[in-house]
């Protein structure tokens, strides 16, 4: 098919570095395999689309924010611990109130591409954290596409028989009724401590766009699976519990769609002592720790992870600090064993290495099983619980269940990773599972699939 029969899509993203950074991958993708993307995310972002060949809108006004400047725009957040009233408010705040914001911007750019292209379908590829196109599923006045996608690039939470309430990281139901019955009530609880405000202001803000969301109609977070005109989640089945009351028009792609190494990837400088990783010549257990990209207490991961592995010379601990230009404070011993970076590109190092040790943020996860490499996960923020304890469910990870472990439960974590062969193993078995998935072709048949759904019958 030629580019210009190709439908226009307009991609949405959640103004965070968990959501942009595979969401960029999917543009670059669809760009690559000759699709028009148009990509609405905030003002911030900008650069990062254009640079991989899409069109641009940015979302303005109130809902105009990044991940990383959050704090800033909204001070009064820090003031609440950590907890489910510090979700709820971001929910309301960084989620729902942002509506109208990003609406405006998904209208804004099908009317620039419905003005250059008329006749041609335009399709809302829209990630599922990414709230503004929930009044267009619904009628919302102004324009509309031809059909939407939702794109799930972070845990699918949807609820269901088959899992416990999302948030806690507890492990799905057993077959007792009264777990089941249990799990159910607690749920309404979370229900009522998290969600009961930010879904009424939900509601209220769908209707003054003119969204048809009738009174007697569930509203509830799961709607982000269930309106779209189909739901991808860009990750491999295993990585996820699975539901047997999911939405019929909800598919895995096995994971994002395969890139070509970007150019400027070779040109990262290596350390000197780069060929103790890639040769290996003593044959040593390599230790990746990383705090991840927003929560950065090194304290919390990095700095025990290097105090219980100081004195073992068969390893070698290498710690990224996650961005570029970061440095461990003056106080801290670097121990010989270990090698500190700002950054590096993790397709490079993982295939070395013996274990990650992270927080359990969902990218990283995914990135590690994709190399084939198990995991001690430590997490205890926004959805990292959940993480943690599905990476266990699968094999290819100890959860320590907290966010600031010691340096004993590190050690022995660390040990059972390296000496069980299982972890290992089931990292492998999802690989392949990986393998078997070619996921740009799931995305552009679904794409077509909509497309000639929406087309009118002729006789």
């Amino acid at each position: 098919m030629s580019s210009s029969a190709k439908p226009l899509l307009v991609l949405t993203c959640t103004p965070g570095a968990g959501h942009i950074n595979p969401i960029k991958g999917l543009a670059q993708a669809l760009v690559l395999d000759g699709y028009e993307v148009t990509a609405v995310s905030s003002s911030h972002y900008q650069s990062v689309f254009e640079g991989v060949g899409c069109g641009y809108v940015a979302v303005q006004g109130y809902g105009d924010y990044w991940d990383e400047d959050r704090d800033a725009k909204w001070p009064e957040r820090a003031l609440i611990p950590p907890g489910p009233e510090q979700f709820s408010w971001t929910m309301e705040h960084s989620f729902i109130r942002v509506i109208p914001d990003q609406f405006a911007a998904i209208q804004k750019a099908i009317e620039i591409l419905r003005e250059k292209n008329p006749g041609r379908p335009v399709l809302l590829l829209n990630e599922s954290g990414f709230l503004g196109a929930l009044p267009i599923m619904r009628g919302a006045q102004g324009v509309k596409p031809d059909g939407v996608i939702g794109v799930g690039v972070l845990l699918v939470s949807l609820n269901s028989v088959d899992t416990a309430p999302f948030g806690p990281g507890l492990p799905p139901p057993t077959s007792a009724a009264s777990e089941v019955a249990q799990y159910a009530e607690m749920r309404k609880h979370i229900d009522g401590l998290i969600w009961e405000k930010p879904l009424k202001v939900c509601r209220d803000i769908m209707g003054e766009l003119g969204a048809q969301v009738p009174d007697d109609e569930a509203l509830s977070p799961d709607v982000v699976y269930f309106w779209p005109d189909r739901f991808l989640q860009l990750c491999p089945p295993s990585t996820q519990y699975p539901r047997s009351d999911a939405p019929k028009t909800f598919r895995f792609t096995g994971g994002l769609p395969r890139l070509p190494r970007e150019p400027g990837a070779s040109a990262v400088e290596r350390p000197a002592w780069w060929d103790e990783v890639v040769e290996n010549p003593a044959k040593k257990d390599i230790v990746l720790v990383t705090q991840g990209t927003v929560e950065l207490n090194y304290e919390n991961l990095i700095s025990p992870t290097l105090e219980t592995m100081k004195d073992r010379p068969n390893t070698l601990v290498i710690v990224v600090l996650g961005v570029k230009g970061a440095s461990l404070g003056s106080d801290v011993t670097i121990p010989d064993n270990a090698r500190v970076l700002d950054y590096l590109p993790f397709d490079d190092v993982l295939p070395h290495c013996s274990v990650l040790v992270h927080n359990g943020g969902y990218g990283g996860v995914q990135h590690s099983i994709r190399h084939g490499t198990p995991m001690v996960l430590a997490g205890e923020t926004e959805d990292k619980p959940e993480m943690c304890a599905i990476a266990a469910w699968a094999g290819v990870a100890v959860n320590l269940k907290t966010g600031k472990p010691s340096k004993e439960a590190l050690r022995t974590a660390i040990d059972e990773v390296i000496s069980d062969s299982k972890y290992k193993q089931a990292c492998q078995r999802i690989q392949e599972e990986i393998a078997s998935f070619d996921p740009l072709k799931v995305i552009t048949e679904t794409i077509d699939g909509i497309v000639q759904s929406k087309q009118p019958v002729t006789r």
